[in-house]
């Protein structure tokens, strides 16, 4: 056992032990660190969510009115509408959250050759300092950009030796992403909406069935809308690379490596002096190749 140097007073570890920031400063870094590309545990959370939700907001009638003729004066509420009520708030709280939280997740990336007098034509681009390091895009930093969004520092006149463009591009999570393609606000809405059932309600199956149907609607369309827009990228970055690649074949190859030969010539002359023809006395084509030691 390593022997102990220096032991924290009594104070500061149970100080330590009451500070929130820290327990949240852990739930930020497993939430950045933890493998959440898996799409099927987004579809699987967002369709065990809805089911939730709609069964909870089903059964979240409310206390009924009592009727001062039959009613013996009990209480029609009991622990399992406050729990259903909880339920409720819980998965409405959960969705707005994790909708902000994939609309504004972001990866920074600075332009240190950017002219910084220049401002690059897009929102996302802010003004930092080089000394700055970048931060993460985690909850806790979303919630501090919300409540100061702007710096004295980054207000002030740029400076290009100690200034640098940094873009904020959208990196929504995975998992994330497709919980908002099946269970964002906007279900929530159609759910409160529909549900509960009124008590005079005379197609109550209906009006269940209307509610699922808009809701699937939303959720495909989200999703198509998802998946062409993935597919965008993906194509846009084969037919860059494409680009670039005939570029290189087309002009900068032929430019760095002309297709040249090593030639000589030896002049012939007769008896009396005169030139008579060229004689050409080697010849060794040489053109680009891939690999230079070849």
């Amino acid at each position: 056992m390593p022997r102990l140097v220096r032991r924290r007073p009594w104070i500061e570890r149970v100080k330590s032990m009451l500070n929130p920031m820290d327990f949240l400063l852990w739930l930020s870094e497993e939430i950045e660190t933890h493998d959440w590309s898996s799409k099927a545990v987004g579809t699987q959370l967002g369709l065990a969510m809805n089911f939730s939700f709609l069964l909870a907001r089903a059964n979240s009638g409310g206390a009924r009115v009592a009727d001062p003729v039959f009613d013996d004066g009990s209480s029609s509420v009991g622990w399992l509408a406050y729990v259903v009520s909880a339920l409720v708030w819980f998965l409405v709280g959960f969705s707005s959250i994790n909708a902000y939280y994939t609309m504004y997740r972001s990866r920074k990336y600075r332009l240190f050759e950017a002219d910084v007098e220049k401002k690059p034509e897009t929102r996302s681009a802010r003004r930092v300092r080089v000394q700055s390091s970048p931060v993460s895009s985690s909850p806790l930093r979303l919630l501090a950009d919300v409540i100061s969004p702007e710096s004295a520092e980054s207000r002030a006149h740029p400076d290009s030796t100690r200034d640098v463009w940094e873009i904020a591009m959208w990196d929504p999570l995975p998992i994330s992403l497709r919980l908002f393609c099946l269970f964002s606000p906007g279900h929530i809405l159609v759910y409160m909406m529909f549900l509960p059932l009124a008590p005079l309600d005379a197609r109550p199956s209906v009006t269940v069935f209307n509610c699922l149907v808009l809701q699937v609607i939303l959720s495909a369309q989200l999703m198509l809308f998802q998946s062409r827009f993935s597919q965008q990228n993906k194509d846009s970055s084969v037919i860059q690379k494409e680009v670039m690649h005939e570029y290189d074949t087309k002009f900068v190859h032929p430019l760095m490596y002309p297709t040249v030969r090593d030639a000589g010539t030896q002049l012939s002359r007769d008896n009396f002096g005169n030139d008579m023809d060229f004689i050409e006395v080697a010849y060794r084509p040489r053109q680009y190749r891939l690999n230079p030691l070849e």
